[in-house]
């Protein structure tokens, strides 16, 4: 055990100490102490003794509540469904009413602590039974456990195998699958997660469940540097998705044929892989941080008050979409990797797709971003806009429709 990792045991150890005293012999600096020190044991021990659980950068639970905040209600309802020790939380909206869950119980009890005002519950995130409820579900999932567990309706889907009347898979899986359960229709579900969602078997199930009730927001890739002090080195990313109502249709695109501008291309016909997306899907977003601002031991490399690649990204979220509307749509990445198009929310290629091989040329320095192909490149299906702006409209108006309706 390296010294960093020797220093998260010892703050872990000290904090289990806090935690087991009387409540009211737990002191300000016993409570300044968990908040600064307590990591949990992510990275400390083998993924299945520590549930697949790795604490999160504050910088970047900061930087997808800063994202988020300009697209959520006054009050919202937020599920946080592994809360661990609490970094999601801490940059939450003052006003949000908050359900934090946690299976283990030195966490729940530090977040509790904590955030007294949050309903921490101790349990089983994935027998959570409220359904369409919160206005954003957000976290940082375990990843690589497998997991099996009773579904609180017994008659309700999933795409998880089954046996006996439970459900088992892959804990990323589930968490996502209970995500957009629990979302209600226009709210948001933003994760980080393991990029291995793109292309593994075990998903694909779950990418077609996306594609047919979700719409895409926002794909962040994050080096592998990201979570270093917990001892991995895992690729990851940040997901942002938005839940359609059940009326949203699967439709073609307008623009059927589009083509590479770095390799000779026959300008195929993007349907000719049964493209269809859900009507008003924006262009595909994605975004690759290059420097973190944490070396691979873990340390911290940006300098006080220096902006950081994701402070400099937040710009896309906040400036009411004018770079958004401004980037070209390229040649979808999933497109002739033989994973269909409900893989069009993960970015494909091994990084040598057109979108990355473009955005290494425009934003050298980094933050990369760039758009991908879904509905158009502006031409109309039906009168509607196939731009972000008209489909931004386009997904609204759905909402309302099936609100009316119901």
């Amino acid at each position: 055990m390296g010294k960093a990792d020797r220093r998260r045991w010892d703050g872990n150890v000290k904090s289990m100490e806090i935690i087991a005293k009387p409540l009211d012999q737990i002191t300000e600096d016993d409570l300044i102490f968990l908040r600064e020190n307590y990591t949990s044991a992510g990275g400390l021990l083998p993924n299945a003794y520590s549930g697949g659980a790795f604490f999160t950068p504050t910088h970047v639970a900061r930087f997808m509540w800063d994202a988020l905040k300009p697209l959520l209600p006054a009050k919202p309802r937020v599920l946080e469904p592994s809360v661990g020790a609490g970094v999601f939380i801490e940059h939450a909206p003052s006003d949000a009413e908050i359900t934090a869950l946690e299976l283990d119980k030195t966490s729940a009890k530090v977040t509790s602590l904590l955030y007294p005002s949050v309903a921490v519950v101790e349990g089983d995130a994935l027998t959570h039974d409220r359904r369409d409820y919160y206005d954003l579900v957000i976290g940082n999932p375990p990843y690589g456990v497998s997991v099996e567990f009773a579904p609180p309706f017994e008659l309700e889907e999933w795409t998880l195998s089954k046996a006996r009347g439970r459900r088992k898979g892959k804990s990323e899986v589930a968490f996502i699958e209970l995500a957009i359960k629990a979302v209600k229709p226009g709210g948001y579900v933003a994760f980080v997660l393991p990029t291995g969602l793109a292309f593994a078997n075990y998903a694909k199930k779950l990418r077609a469940y996306m594609h047919e009730t979700c719409w895409q927001v926002a794909t962040i890739l994050l080096p592998g540097e990201t979570f270093a002090a917990t001892g991995t080195t895992i690729a990851t990313q940040i997901l942002i998705i938005r839940k359609a109502p059940p009326n949203a249709k699967l439709v073609e695109p307008a623009t059927k044929k589009w083509g590479s501008n770095f390799r000779r291309s026959d300008f195929g016909d993007i349907t000719d892989y049964g493209a269809k997306f859900l009507e008003g899907q924006t262009p595909a977003y994605f975004a690759k941080i290059t420097d973190i601002g944490i070396d691979k031991h873990g340390k911290v490399t940006i300098p006080d008050g220096e902006e950081s690649q994701l402070d400099a990204l937040l710009e896309d979220f906040t400036d009411g979409g004018l770079v958004r509307e401004n980037l070209y749509p390229h040649i979808p990445s999933w497109y002739g990797v033989d994973k269909g198009n409900e893989a069009f929310f993960f970015s494909h290629g091994n990084g040598m797709c057109d979108g990355i091989r473009d955005a290494e040329y425009t934003y050298s320095d980094g933050p990369l971003r760039w758009q991908e192909l879904t509905l158009g490149a502006g031409e109309e299906i039906d009168g509607r806009g196939t731009w972000f702006d008209a489909c931004l409209e386009w997904q609204d108006d759905t909402l309302k429709s099936s609100a009316t309706k119901t």
